[in-house]
């Protein structure tokens, strides 16, 4: 599966065949919420060699901020304290400073009273808007979330695609006019993606969800059907017969609110976004759990390397059997087989932490925000 997920030199057009449907659930009756439990069980910790201040700067997330203060940064929720200043931790902008402060022996995180947005320019004075804080960086998750959709089926019959380019070219990129059909005219940029496979669990065998994979960016130049269209930005080779979603920027997108999941939550990795065979830092995996165990945007995970399967060599064993042996003349003696040694798998070992950002019913895309080792597909995740 996860051999036909990496390739991105796929077929140019989707074949339809017969596949199992994904067996729907109800996504309301389950919950993975775990934010009660961690504040009851466990006081929030601040990092060791923390600063008492730290002014915001363009690029920071709301993640690394918290990184800065706390030991575990995805609960920053848990103790920043609304104030005049700010209301919304998600309007923090960059000259703001963020301080910690104790109340009832308790840390707490606030913007610095009277350091609301204070901006250093440089010597030559120019006008810059500024951007909220997204929770994690924007550029690492826009493709998967805004495109790679996962479906219940494998249908993609009703989904509009490019059927030809301007100059009658197969291979397709930024600059280039294409033609697609079945656009209803009525939004102006388009994600285009591919059709590439299927998810399956890789315990019970069970058909997750079929995705595809994400190619470029177009924009309408002229409806119709077929209707033209220009691609602005490739990030691989567009084929005709790959589809097209219509998308639209929404900064709501990019915030999330970090909670982690209960004790006792449990998934699996069961792939890895844009050929990444070693999961670090930022990589998007792919779990095998979604909406239908609870899972929401903003969910915690940690991610555990999985333990090896090894034999016991010094385990205590009886033999199996025994063999008859020649002694050298006509005698034979019993000789005793050699037991079977079983097998042991080592315990998980924490690995990183991840942050669920897109979910489907049974599948979910969840951004590595920080790793101490790496991980790879199979590995597990659950409370972190």
């Amino acid at each position: 599966m996860l051999g036909a997920f990496l390739a991105t030199g796929c077929a140019q057009v989707p074949v339809a065949v017969e596949s199992p449907v994904v067996q729907p659930c109800d996504p309301g009756a389950a919950r993975a919420d775990g934010t009660a439990a961690a504040a009851a069980d466990q006081p929030v910790a601040l990092r060791p060699g923390h600063p008492t201040q730290y002014t915001v700067v363009p690029g920071d997330t709301l993640w690394g901020i918290a990184g800065r203060f706390l030991a575990q940064p995805w609960r920053w929720p848990e103790i920043w304290r609304q104030n005049p200043q700010i209301r919304n931790p998600h309007r923090i902008y960059p000259g703001d400073v963020i301080e910690v402060f104790y109340e009832r022996g308790q840390p707490r995180l606030r913007v610095a009273a009277g350091q609301r947005g204070v901006v250093r320019l440089t010597p030559q004075i120019r006008a810059e808007s500024l951007e909220a804080l997204p929770t994690v960086p924007r550029d690492v998750i826009q493709p998967f979330l805004r495109s790679a959709p996962v479906l219940a089926t494998n249908t993609w019959d009703d989904v509009p695609y490019l059927i030809a380019s301007q100059d009658g070219r197969v291979t397709l990129g930024a600059g280039d006019r294409v033609y697609a059909r079945n656009l209803d005219g009525g939004q102006r940029v388009y994600r285009v993606f591919r059709p590439s496979g299927r998810y399956v669990d890789p315990d019970t065998g069970e058909v997750l969800g079929y995705y595809a994979i994400d190619v470029a960016d177009a924009e309408l130049v002229r409806p119709g059907d077929p209707a033209t269209l220009l691609l602005t930005h490739s990030r691989r080779e567009a084929y005709p017969g790959d589809r097209l979603l219509a998308t639209s920027d929404d900064d709501d997108l990019y915030r999330f609110t970090p909670h982690p999941v209960a004790a006792g939550f449990s998934g699996r990795i069961i792939g890895v976004m844009d050929s990444v065979s070693r999961i670090g830092q930022y990589a998007t995996v792919v779990l095998n759990v979604g909406s239908c165990q609870g899972l929401a945007p903003g969910h915690v995970l940690g991610a555990y390397q999985r333990g090896a399967l090894m034999h016991d060599r010094f385990a205590k064993v009886a033999p199996q059997s025994v063999a008859f042996v020649p002694t050298g003349g006509d005698a034979m003696v019993a000789d005793p087989l050699p037991a079977a040694l079983p097998m042991v798998r080592l315990p998980d070992e924490e690995a990183a932490v991840v942050m669920v950002y897109r979910v489907f019913d049974r599948v979910s895309y969840a951004l590595v925000m920080s790793a101490t080792r790496p991980l790879s597909v199979g590995d597990t995740v659950g409370a972190p």
